[in-house]
């Protein structure tokens, strides 16, 4: 359901992305037919000048928030923890607006598997909870990012660890590490977050 703040518009678009998708079409073919369907989502926050929703505001602020709480106590002041996790919440939903990951196994604000939740909450979480109570998921992401910068042994593999697990990024060679992808995005969303935090101040 569209929040009523959001900024609405019409766009053509061949490629919906989650996070790049404003109201648009998608073009379907079929038989010989071509059928267009319109739907409407808000518009997106990832391009400079554009709004923010309320609810939006509230995951960026909110975001802050738990990130001076705790779950930064025992990291080095220069991972910078609470503008990871808002970057974080950027990549992985664009500010809770995307509840579903593409694989349909990760959910919420922060895209978390059951699993994870599970591990890092000590008690089961069921899907539904994960998609709507935002305040949850980003107490819980919180606690798994900083699970994965305490495990590992440099804020990058921390880093790579929200998104690819610790087995794996444990695997994974300093050259693999430097040039990951979800590395490459969470330090350009920290600048967004940055910007979007002083624009809504």
């Amino acid at each position: 359901m569209l929040h009523p703040d959001s900024k609405l518009s019409w766009k053509w678009v061949t490629i919906a992305l989650p996070n790049e998708v404003d109201n648009s079409s998608t073009v379907l073919k079929s038989a010989g037919f071509v059928c267009i369907v319109y739907f409407l989502t808000a518009a997106p926050i990832a391009h400079a000048g554009s709004l923010l929703t309320r609810h939006q505001i509230w995951a960026l602020e909110y975001a802050s928030v738990v990130g001076t709480s705790y779950y930064a106590d025992s990291l080095p002041a220069d991972y910078r923890y609470a503008r990871t996790l808002q970057a974080v919440l950027i990549t992985e939903s664009s500010l809770c607006r995307h509840k579903q990951g593409i694989d349909h196994r990760a959910y919420g604000c922060g895209q978390l598997h059951p699993a994870t939740a599970h591990v890092v909450d000590d008690t089961h979480v069921s899907v539904r909870t994960l998609k709507r109570d935002d305040g949850l998921n980003i107490r819980l992401a919180a606690r798994y990012l900083s699970y994965c910068l305490q495990q590992m042994s440099s804020w990058e593999r921390g880093v790579v660890c929200y998104n690819k697990g610790p087995n794996h990024t444990r695997a994974m060679s300093d050259e693999q590490v430097a040039t990951d992808g979800y590395l490459d995005s969470i330090r350009r969303r920290m600048r967004e977050a940055a910007r979007l935090t002083a624009s809504t101040d």
